[in-house]
């Protein structure tokens, strides 16, 4: 080795040692703190990237400024070391992302640390946040919108709130923050919908959240802003594109996004002084009654169904009253309810059974059956009604009724009742109403016969009791027939080419999830999905495959991989099949 290596291998010895050692690090004189921003003027859409460098103070710790006006987020931190001319140096880059809550002119202070007897400073500086809306409409490849149907409901009274979000953009890592509705009752009206909308000669992709909301309390009830933040990958040139494919392969840039809804009041009034017999309904409502059977002996009995059905509160339909019915015997079934959720608003219907036996012959009537709501489109109380039943009964074979006692009234204690008719044979008492003893055969048979009656009722009750919290709780049925839904939807995958594969796969496993954890589930990033199963203590080998597939799905989706809709099919299906089993409802 010559000289010059020689005095070049011990240059590098040494800035080793420096580099290990802090030896050579920047005097004090030259430790500073420097804060800078990516932009100085935003809109209520847009992020900061701020920076906070540390230059010459290694293991120094800055003090924030206040940031009054904005959330704060870390997003990392870089060092950086350099050896320049036989001096070391080194800078540590605290990275946090700001997002505007309000517009105006703020002032970033100065940032600090402190290295022994000595205080750093940064220099501070403004930046100016302008809404959305000043921004010239041919510059918004991306905003969200949301409205009610009304902000001067009544109490109790469905208001629809409609949130979109229009994009011209392709984008990824979605993360929705909604909408606060305090002093609301909330239902879901139906999954996410997508489709296209032209908005001033501009073509965008819209997804559309739909809910049904019932204020609950008379007075100002806000619903506070959604926020939505994404990753766009935007155009990197000045010139823009006409619709959403244009341009496709144009050089690119990714930038995050923070769009944010308005903020909207409602005035909530209250209803007038309600009439006597007002059921609670607010809506549009009507009701109907129908009897199984107009011609009927006494002793025989006919079914009488009552469903009141309509648009509006209807998870809060009631039994309407029925009249006095003093010819009859009533046995009440258990009502059945349903709800849809699919339409532009809330609409059910619930039926109440009764089962009525005659207890005399005649024409006997079933009087109307009233029912009073409150109907919003004229501000007053309606009051509609099923018409009187008739009903034709003739007297029961043979000499006796079946109807062997009635009460008169209900009291306290014992019971008034009248005797109707003897239901008592007289006695056989000849030698030959003795009988051999039943076989074995013959007792096994009559065991059956009787155990097997309370078996079937069991399972029937149980089946309806089932069916009525699945119409009462639909958060419960998603969960029970989240697998039966995945299923339907894995079927479709068949026949699809791949690029629609992609995006049925991806959907199917998010709402799967989702149908799974009761919440919505088409708006789930990997990352949250993989959270959310670890949160569950679901099997760690399986909660990162379903990251891995919901991560290959986004990039093919965008164009980054490829994926076959068989090779789709077959990996999805087992995993589906394993988080059934881990994640029970």
């Amino acid at each position: 080795m010559n000289r010059q290596g020689m005095r070049q291998a011990i240059v590098r010895g040494l800035a080793l040692v420096a580099l290990l050692t802090g030896v050579g690090a920047l005097p004090a004189s030259a430790q500073r703190i420097e804060v800078t921003a990516d932009q100085t003027q935003i809109t209520l859409e847009d992020q900061i990237l701020l920076t906070v460098r540390v230059e010459g103070a290694r293991g120094a710790e800055p003090q924030l400024p206040t940031l009054a006006g904005f959330n704060v987020t870390p997003a990392g931190q870089e060092t950086q070391m350099s050896f320049v001319n036989g001096r070391t140096s080194s800078s540590v880059n605290y990275r946090f992302l700001l997002t505007p809550q309000s517009t105006g002119t703020f002032e970033v202070g100065a940032a600090t640390m402190d290295i022994g007897d000595q205080v750093f400073s940064s220099t501070p500086f403004q930046i100016r946040v302008v809404a959305a809306a000043e921004r010239p409409p041919e510059e918004r490849d991306l905003f969200v919108t949301a409205r009610v149907s009304t902000t001067e409901p009544f109490v109790g009274q469905q208001v629809i709130h409609t949130w979109r979000f229009f994009r011209r953009v392709q984008v990824s890592d979605a993360r929705l923050e909604p909408p606060v509705f305090d002093g609301f009752l909330v239902e879901d009206l139906g999954d996410v919908r997508e489709y296209q909308a032209t908005v001033r000669g501009r073509q965008y992709l819209v997804s559309e959240i739909r809910r049904a909301l019932f204020p609950q309390e008379v007075g100002t009830l806000t619903i506070t802003p959604s926020q939505l933040t994404v990753q766009a990958l935007l155009q990197s040139q000045g010139r823009r594109s006409r619709s959403i494919l244009d341009d496709f392969f144009q050089s690119r840039r990714t930038e995050r996004r923070a769009l944010r809804g308005p903020t909207i009041e409602l005035q909530v009034r209250p209803l007038p002084p309600p009439p006597a017999g007002f059921s609670g309904l607010v809506g549009d409502f009507d009701i109907e009654a129908q009897l199984t059977r107009s011609e009927l002996k006494v002793g025989e009995s006919a079914t009488l169904k009552v469903t009141v059905s309509g648009k509006g509160n209807s998870q809060l339909i009631a039994e309407p009253p029925l009249p006095t019915l003093p010819q009859f015997k009533i046995y009440a079934d258990k009502p059945s309810s349903s709800l849809n959720r699919s339409g532009n608003e809330l609409s059910g219907s619930r039926s109440f059974s009764k089962a009525l036996v005659p207890l005399a012959p005649g024409e006997l009537v079933i009087p109307a059956i009233d029912l009073s709501y409150f109907d919003p489109a004229s501000e007053s109380y309606r009051l509609v009604s099923t018409g009187a039943i008739a009903l034709q009964v003739a007297p029961a074979d043979g000499e006796e009724d079946l109807g062997l006692t009635e009460a008169l009234a209900p009291t306290q204690g014992k019971v008034s009742v009248r005797i109707m008719a003897d239901d008592i044979l007289p006695l056989y008492k000849e030698l030959d109403a003795a009988e051999p003893r039943p076989t074995l055969g013959r007792t096994w048979a009559l065991t059956a016969g009787l155990l097997l009656p309370p078996f079937l009722y069991l399972a029937v009750a149980i089946g309806q009791r089932r069916r009525e919290r699945f119409a009462l709780d639909g958060t419960l049925r998603r969960r029970h027939v989240a697998m039966r839904t995945a299923s339907k939807k894995l079927a479709e995958l068949a026949s699809a080419d791949d690029h629609a594969a992609v995006g049925l796969a991806s959907l199917c496993l998010r709402e799967f999830i989702g149908d799974k954890l009761g919440i919505e589930g088409s708006a789930l990033t990997p990352a949250e999905v993989g959270d959310k199963l670890r949160k569950l203590e679901v099997e760690e080998v399986a909660s990162v495959e379903v990251v891995d597939v919901l991560e290959r799905l986004e990039a093919a989706q965008y164009g980054a991989a490829t994926v076959s809709g068989t090779d789709i099919h077959e990996r999805l299906k087992p995993l589906l099949r394993r988080l059934d089993k881990e994640i029970r409802p």
